[in-house]
C-alpha cells in the first residue's frame, strides 16, 4: 500500500499551487481509509487537467463526473473544513 500512497502523493502535486494545498493534504490526511472504489476514483480524477479540477472543487463552476461522485464529494467536504 505504501507504493500506492507514495504514487498518490506524487499525482496529488499538480501545476495550481491553491489545486496543491488541497489534494496533497487530502491524499496525506485521507488515502489510507480510503476505499478501494475510492482510490480508483481518484486516480481517475488525477488524470483530469489542473484547469477543470479547480472549476470544480475550488469554483464550484463545473459538475464533477457522474461517475467520480464519491471521490469529489469527499475532496470537497475536506475542502471546506481547510
Amino acid at each position: 500500500m505504501s507504493e500506492l500512497l507514495n504514487k498518490a502523493k506524487f499525482k496529488a502535486r499538480r501545476g495550481l499551487n491553491e489545486l496543491d494545498k488541497i489534494l496533497v493534504p487530502f491524499v496525506e490526511k485521507n488515502f489510507l481509509s480510503l476505499n478501494e472504489t475510492k482510490v480508483e476514483q481518484l486516480f481517475e480524477l488525477f488524470e483530469i487537467d489542473d484547469v477543470s479540477l479547480a472549476d470544480i472543487i475550488i469554483y464550484k463552476k463545473k459538475d464533477y463526473p457522474e461517475d467520480l461522485k464519491e471521490i469529489f464529494e469527499d475532496i470537497m467536504h475536506f475542502f471546506s473544513e481547510i
